[in-house]
């Protein structure tokens, strides 16, 4: 068997990341696309340097604290450049934060070389629902054709809906176009018309509905007859797919068809008939008198100032509306007569109005090409040309003229020429209003942070060729060698000077050469070229730092494995931001570390934030903090450990990657009010009793006997389960552990004798502990109980009563009484003894029993009285305090059986007690009478 040394670097194999097919590497959350949690997706590794015969490779996908191995391969040189390996829907079946990794063991031995953690976010809930986009410049049948306006060859206008309720400024927007060859977006579809597009959304974008223009190359123009073309949009958020529209249906269809019939409809719903110029009509020369005009109303839809849009020009056809007269004939044309402004009217053609029922309602559209409107090369003003349409009833008779119509054409972009027609880039370029001074244009951070610089201010040319002062607008970009923004979008100013905010720079790379590009349009739509890119400034900016590795939380090493018990919290314990895995950080940028629960991110607390300062940052873990992510649960908890990188002007904070690791604050008992402590003032306070059943104070005669730890929980406590176990101290001596069959709400241990014999007087301590079964950790203490400690037991001289033949009758006889006898009263001769010196105070004790053992006590018969010893040379006679009723309680009638049990008692260090003495009681004499003379009852009373 191979020993691998997890902790030790290979430096022969050089690991690199991995990928994800469907997953941008530049997400580095790592969200799924849906359509990969449904059908899965390829692991992409790529083959290491120094490639070793059986070189030996783990996949492994890790998520909370389960590692789970996905593969286990074996590779010897050659190998392709990348491998693959299949991602499963079920290895993303749970919902949450995985990180998929792979590594390298060189020739099945050795070192291990581990891969950095791909961070995958797995998220299965269903995608909200969205409106689907509206094609507003489709008929009433849902046809885009020749006929639309403005034309399609400016593109198809698609329109999303708003997202108001659901989307947030920073959003993306996706819209999705693709074309197929029938007429309800159904079969094969048609792949070169495929477009996507993406937007960030705005405050506008929320507001109201939007526009989007597809273009008419590649994506419209492959759709011609009976065609038609999807689109949808997908909102996310972040890196994840929040929605997804409802697909919206156009259909397209750009022939033109035959003219059929009268009443016969075209593929795009209109009617057949069509009002275009044709070869003039030759009439007869009319003598007559020639009407007063106009008699006919003519109309065409202009832009300001009459001009004509380019992209009704270039769909080669311009509409005439003419207004029906009030007295038609089947045979009604049009003679179409044009002029330049200021020169002669020229017919140009003659339209057939045809039938009357196959003239459409109010007006009439007429179609004239284009062409026929040409820019004159000369003057360089636009060219105005007036129409004038002439209806001969019933094609002759008297003319029937209309108003004369103006129509400007202008196709001549800014900054061309018309004669001769040449095509000019814009120049000069824009102008760096408040550039940084050095030759380079360098803007630092120091220049982006000047009040004076919130925006970069340009000026733009305004003294071109062709331009219309109220109407132009510029369009300028900022441009690297990969990237292109559009800064600014708008009318041309007549100063020229225009701006844009400065945070549009961090929009490219930090550093490098940024060109600018510009470009201009008119009111028709005349489009100028682009500028040739001109060097306009070098950014170096702050670059956003990179953070590579989760905080360190060393008392979770190693890898986070080992929970945190609240017995940790007592030396303090901390997370380390560590320096050498942070790229790209700067002064002034603020570290944020996060704890949260792993399966609820809504239960965090942030830590106070450190400032970046070169070196490993220490954040002290308070237990408040760790507590209030625990939220008192009942069982250990997962909980993500990770931080945050914040810089003034830097839009989006970098986060580190997640670290997973245990919080075990859950304990057994009762709430302790004082956690972190492990001292819980809310357990009971123990009673510790001996022999003599004592509470707390445990007397010379205790001391030789076994003893009792009782523990009896309040009301309102939890009782101890069979999962939990209690352990006892007296004198910090650990009694046998306590473990219930079921819930209790009291529990007693024994205190071996040997444990009470050692304690030590004149006072020990009692406590009690109690803790979930097989967890040495939170162990929660109760407060400490005082048990009083008599002494040992010392060898009292044995009392004796008189007896007047002890030989033959060893009793309690009346002669065993003070004299008078008839008094009752017992008395017990005390042999003198060093342990007794004159003074010593004592208790004599007497009581009746019904047993030679002295432990069934005759009720009524108990008395004790103390006695002080006298001096050595006087004999001690202490009485009992007996009286004849203790007596005759004990032998109530004649014949009735019973011993005497007598004692005495002392305080030498603790309560010392003599050997307990028990006789037989015999006080009724052969005439049947007691000691006081009275007659003793054949049967008690």
């Amino acid at each position: 068997m191979t020993i691998r040394n997890a902790s030790v670097r290979s430096i022969g194999i050089l690991a690199s990341p991995l990928s994800v097919e469907g997953i941008d590497d530049g997400d580095l959350d790592g969200y799924v696309p849906r359509d990969i949690l449904l059908n899965g997706t390829q692991i992409i590794i790529p083959y290491w340097l120094d490639p070793r015969p059986m070189d030996e490779l783990w996949v492994e996908l890790a998520q909370g604290d389960v590692v789970t191995r996905l593969y286990t391969e074996f590779y010897s040189p050659p190998q392709p450049a990348k491998l693959y390996f299949r991602l499963t829907p079920a290895h993303l079946a749970t919902d949450g934060i995985a990180f998929l990794s792979y590594k390298v063991w060189k020739a099945s031995g050795g070192n291990s070389d581990p891969s950095p953690e791909r961070k995958l976010t797995i998220d299965h809930r269903p995608i909200v629902v969205l409106d689907e986009p509206e094609f507003p410049h489709a008929t009433l049948w849902g046809y885009l054709n020749n006929k639309t306006v403005p034309s399609l060859t400016s593109g198809a206008t698609v329109l999303v809906p708003t997202a108001g309720g659901v989307a947030a400024t920073g959003d993306r927007a996706k819209l999705y176009w693709q074309g197929y060859s029938s007429l309800n977006g159904s079969g094969p579809p048609v792949p070169e018309t495929f477009g996507e597009w993406e937007i960030t959304l705005e405050q506008k974008h929320i507001d109201a509905h939007w526009q989007f223009v597809v273009p008419f190359e590649p994506n419209i123009k492959p759709l011609i007859d009976s065609d038609s073309a999807i689109a949808r949009w997908q909102l996310h958020k972040g890196g994840r797919l929040y929605g997804e529209s409802k697909k919206g249906l156009v259909k397209i269809d750009r022939v033109i068809p035959g003219e059929t019939g009268p009443f016969g409809l075209n593929t795009q719903g209109d009617m057949e008939m069509s009002f275009k110029l044709q070869p003039q009509k030759i009439r007869p020369f009319s003598m007559g008198v020639k009407e007063i005009g106009p008699f006919s109303a003519i109309t065409v839809d202009t832009l300001t100032d009459n001009y004509i849009a380019k992209s009704v020009l270039d769909s080669g056809t311009l509409v005439i509306n003419l207004d029906r007269t009030a007295d038609e004939e089947e045979d009604d044309d049009v003679d179409v007569e044009l002029r330049v402004k200021g020169g002669v009217f020229k017919v140009i053609g003659t339209i057939p109005l045809g039938p009357i029922s196959a003239r459409p309602a109010g007006k009439i559209p007429l179609e004239v090409a284009s062409s026929h409107f040409p820019e004159l090369p000369t003057p360089v003003d636009p060219t105005t040309y007036e129409i004038q349409l002439k209806v001969y009833k019933g094609g002759g008779g008297i003319e029937d003229p209309s108003n004369i119509l103006e129509v400007v054409i202008d196709q001549t972009a800014p900054f061309h020429t018309k004669n001769p027609r040449r095509e000019v880039r814009p120049t000069p370029p824009p102008v760096f209003v408040n550039k940084p001074t050095d030759a380079q244009v360098t803007v630092t951070e120091a220049w982006m942070t000047l009040p004076a610089n919130v925006n970069v201010n340009c000026t733009v040319p305004t003294g071109y060729p062709q331009r219309r002062t109220a109407d132009d607008e510029v369009s300028v970009w900022l441009r690297n060698a990969t990237q292109s923004v559009l800064v600014f979008n708008g009318p041309v100013p007549d100063t020229g000077a225009i701006s844009f905010p400065n945070t549009e720079l961090r929009k490219f790379p930090p550093r490098g050469r940024v060109n600018i590009v510009q470009q201009y349009k008119d009111l028709p739509g005349n489009l100028s070229l682009e500028s040739a890119p001109i060097a306009f400034l070098t950014l170096a900016l702050a670059q956003a730092p990179v953070a590579n590795k989760a905080p360190l939380v060393p008392r979770t090493d190693p890898n986070y494995t080992t929970p945190l018990y609240l017995d940790d919290l007592a030396g303090g314990i901390s997370a380390i931001v560590e320096s050498a895995f942070i790229d790209n950080a700067e002064t002034g940028d603020q570290i944020h570390i996060t704890i949260e629960d792993a399966f609820d991110a809504t239960v965090f607390v942030d830590l106070d934030p450190q400032p970046w300062a070169g070196a490993n940052l220490t954040f002290p873990l308070a237990y408040a903090d760790l507590a209030t992510v625990f939220d008192g649960a009942s069982e250990p908890k997962n909980v993500n450990i990770y931080y945050t990188i914040t810089r003034t002007g830097m839009t989006t904070d970098v986060q580190s990657p997640i670290a997973t690791f245990i919080l075990a604050f859950d304990y057994a008992g009762p709430v302790n009010p004082d956690l972190p402590d492990l001292i819980n003032s809310e357990l009971v306070l123990p009673v510790v009793t001996g022999a003599s059943n004592t509470a707390n104070n445990l007397l010379p005669g205790d001391r030789s006997q076994a003893g009792k730890f009782k523990v009896t929980f309040k009301l309102s406590d939890p009782p101890i389960t069979p999962e939990q176990t209690a352990t006892c101290y007296i004198n910090e001596i650990a009694l046998e552990p306590y473990v219930p069959f079921v819930d209790e709400t009291e529990f007693q241990v024994d205190i071996p004798a040997r444990v009470v014999a050692g304690l030590t007087t004149p006072s020990v301590k009692a406590r009690w502990t109690i803790q979930k079964s097989g967890i040495d950790k939170n162990i929660m203490r109760s407060m400490e109980e005082t048990v009083l400690v008599a002494g040992l037991p010392i060898p009292l001289p044995t009392p004796t009563v008189r007896i007047r033949k002890p030989d033959t009758r060893p009793y309690i006889e009346c002669y065993a009484m003070n004299s008078p006898t008839s008094g009752y009263d017992l008395g017990l001769m005390i042999p003198k003894d060093p342990l007794l010196p004159a003074g010593k105070i004592i208790k004599v004790h007497f009581e009746a029993h019904r047993n030679a053992t002295g432990t069934d006590l005759i009720a009524n018969t108990k008395v004790s009285a103390d006695y002080t010893i006298k001096a050595a040379d006087v004999p001690d006679f202490a009485l009992t305090g007996t009286t004849p009723a203790v007596f005759k309680a004990a032998q109530p009638a004649r014949g009735a059986v019973a011993y005497g049990k007598y004692w005495y008692t002392t305080d030498i260090n603790g309560e010392q007690s003599s050997v307990p003495v028990v006789r037989l009681i015999d006080t009724i004499s052969t005439s049947f009478t007691y000691c006081d003379g009275t007659a003793a009852p054949a049967v008690a009373p």
